[in-house]
């Protein structure tokens, strides 16, 4: 599938370790003639780098360390034109060798380069001093002693410098075996978040189809499994994995693998895009992130500069919004918004470097700390403690602060999305957070435990402001106070707030109202006598009662008072409400029920005409009448008639 025959070499040991190891260095320092006597594989594929004798792309090459490690070598470009390849190249090494010739020693790409493997990262690595055999004792000793002074306070201070020569193979066995010892003692990838892989070559093999190469950055994947491309979201089933030229079943974070994708067109993949489970990702224009702009950089980044954002194997331009601040000093650090011209698959956690527009030098690179924040305006110095947190705090501290900000909540798929971390990771974040009494969970989805206590609040005051307003009523329809604490949001949510303040003795709830559990209506003599009147009359009229207004009129009762006592008799179920506004007494609506149910012996299927006769009412009543009688399933329609049903607990005819 990827150039090798699986079938000759054998299965990887099972407890070997696979860790990336990149090339980085000036151009012509030897980088390639390095690789290729390591390993035996001439990374300069294309045709160009074999006429012109420079490395313009990145290669990959395989070597293995015996039993216990392999190494897979990504090979990078060092000339300035070509430094974006060489970013896309060093995202996911896990140690650098960093290549200074002996006859030439520290130029500029092997200070940009260094500078890049710094500002992604890297935490290990050794020094090979190439081209031992182009200088003498004296001067090999120059040049380890200005490479010394070179990486001070670097990860690289006290890392083997060994003297190399790709031509007479000197000291080959010993940086194998210094490369041996790093391997072993690298720190694992993290298997915390789910599979990703970024793209750096696609390609079609005749008879496989479209084959994508990356260095799997995270997670693991499996032969057969389903697996999305970002950012068009397109699904593709894996139907084959190499690692370093043999098939395995499965390929795991840390190693270069080869993925054999079905149904899919290799020209619809492109080096930027990522490989990870379908819907565990989103692409977003904004990132919360934290910059380091270069001790050396010419001058301060100002606010709103246009940069190229390198993230991944993806090179993208952006504007910076630097937040509390209108520059970044160089040497600094500071807290910013990137704004992507397009967007990108950054995950919380991710190292990134940035170059200046033009001319494309490295200036500064960072941390991105949030993937789907909201956009800021103005200064938004407010933003700086919840970034600084995050900065600090990791993938819990950023479930709180997305909480935090989401009105909806989240479900689990969200918050892997959110966070980057694979399911079973975010199942422990939710567990953890939920125990500590940091985050609730409400109708199926997580929130913030202080936006609860916040709702429960706003619930418990907007029932206490609506009896204060409407002493006489039993409540606030529970649809309503929902609106009032939640506009907009879940309603499974907002009625759990509710049953929870209501099993906490704190309100009542009663059918369709709510109300505080201490508010008792108490009324008047004179409310006393208005409400046995009113209710009166709606008893009187029967099917074809006077409205409120009409009968508050005609008996002279103050119309503040008759309306609070009327709502009071809707509440308590004395009076009804059909759909269509009009009111009527309880009474008659149950005589008329037990009307048709004692009809329906021998007439089970009715008119209007019938139904006219029978309630003695108008044309304007029956309809909404019937439709109400529909809706408490006494009638159902049939055509123009109705249907009479039995009554509830009668046995089916």
């Amino acid at each position: 599938m990827c150039g090798a025959d699986a079938s000759t070499l054998p299965p990887f040991p099972p407890v070997m370790k696979h860790i990336i190891a990149g090339t980085a260095g000036h151009i012509d320092h030897g980088k390639t003639e390095l690789v290729r006597a390591l390993t035996g594989v001439d990374c300069d594929r294309l045709d160009e780098e074999k006429r012109r004798g420079i490395t313009i792309d990145i290669g990959f090459a395989p070597l293995g360390l015996g039993e216990e490690v392999a190494v897979g070598f990504i090979d990078v470009p060092g000339h300035e034109r070509f430094v974006k390849n060489m970013l896309a190249g060093a995202s996911g090494i896990d140690l650098v060798v960093l290549v200074v010739a002996a006859d030439e020693s520290i130029k500029p790409q092997t200070r940009e380069h260094f500078d890049i493997c710094l500002l992604l990262g890297v935490e290990s690595g050794l020094v090979a001093l190439t081209k031992a055999d182009l200088a003498d004792a004296e001067m090999r000793e120059i040049v380890a002693l200005e490479i010394r002074d070179f990486v001070k306070g670097s990860f690289l201070e006290g890392a083997p410098i060994l003297p190399v020569s790709a031509r007479t193979g000197e000291g080959l066995a010993d940086l194998k075996e210094a490369l041996r010892i790093l391997a072993l003692k690298v720190r694992p990838k993290s298997t915390a978040s789910f599979f990703r892989l970024p793209v750096d070559r696609s390609f079609s093999i005749k008879g496989f189809g479209a084959v994508v190469t990356g260095t799997l950055v995270a997670g693991e994947v499996s032969d057969g499994e389903e697996i999305a491309i970002y950012p068009a979201g397109i699904r593709a089933r894996v139907r084959g994995i190499q690692v370093h030229g043999r098939s395995v079943p499965k390929a795991v974070a840390g190693q270069r693998t080869a993925l054999n994708l079905q149904g899919l067109d290799a020209s619809s993949i492109t080096r930027g895009d990522v490989l990870a489970p379908a819907g565990f990702m989103r692409a977003s224009s904004l990132l919360d992130v934290e910059i380091r702009l270069l001790p050396d950089a010419r001058s301060p980044l100002p606010d709103h500069a246009r940069v190229r954002f390198h993230q991944g194997t993806s090179e993208v331009l952006a504007r910076v919004k630097i937040l509390g601040s209108r520059e970044i000093a160089p040497g600094e650090k500071a807290f910013a918004q990137l704004r992507l011209e397009t967007p990108g698959m950054s995950l919380p956690g991710d190292r990134f470097v940035l170059r200046q527009y033009s001319p494309m030098i490295t200036i500064g690179g960072g941390v991105v700390l949030d993937a789907h924040p909201e956009k800021h305006r103005g200064a938004a110095g407010g933003a700086l403690p919840s970034l600084a947190s995050l900065a600090a705090g990791g993938p819990e501290a950023l479930t709180l602060a997305s909480l935090a900000g989401s009105p909806l909540g989240f479900s689990t798929a969200d918050l892997v999305v959110r966070t980057g971390r694979a399911p079973a990771e975010v199942t422990r974040i939710v567990a953890s957070l939920t125990a500590s009494g940091k985050a609730v969970h409400l109708g199926g989805r997580l929130f913030h435990a202080d936006w609860i206590e916040r709702h429960r609040a706003c619930a418990l005051s907007a029932l206490g402001e609506f009896h204060r307003a409407n002493p006489l009523m039993i409540g606030l329809p529970r649809e309503e106070l929902r609106e009032r604490i939640l506009p907009g949001g879940p309603p499974d949510a907002a009625r759990s707030i509710l049953d929870a303040l209501a099993g906490e003795g704190l309100i009542r709830l009663e059918k369709e109202y709510a109300a505080l559990a201490s508010h008792r209506i108490s009324l008047s003599p004179e409310d006393e006598r208005v409400m046995e009147l009113l209710e009166a009359e709606f008893r009187q009229g029967g099917l074809n009662p006077a409205t409120i207004e009409e009968i508050a009129a005609s008996r002279g009762f103050d119309a503040a008072r008759a309306q609070r006592i009327y709502h009071l008799l809707l509440s308590r179920g004395r009076l009804v409400r059909i759909k269509d506004g009009k009111v009527f007494h309880a009474e008659p609506i149950e005589r008329l029920k037990a009307q048709l149910w004692e009809l329906r012996e021998k007439r089970p299927v009715i008119d209007v005409a019938v139904f006219k006769e029978l309630t003695g009412t108008s044309r304007k009543n029956a309809i909404p009448l019937l439709e109400h009688l529909d809706a408490e399933r006494v009638t159902r329609r049939k055509g123009n008639d109705r249907e009479i049903l039995p009554p509830p607990g009668a046995p089916a005819s």
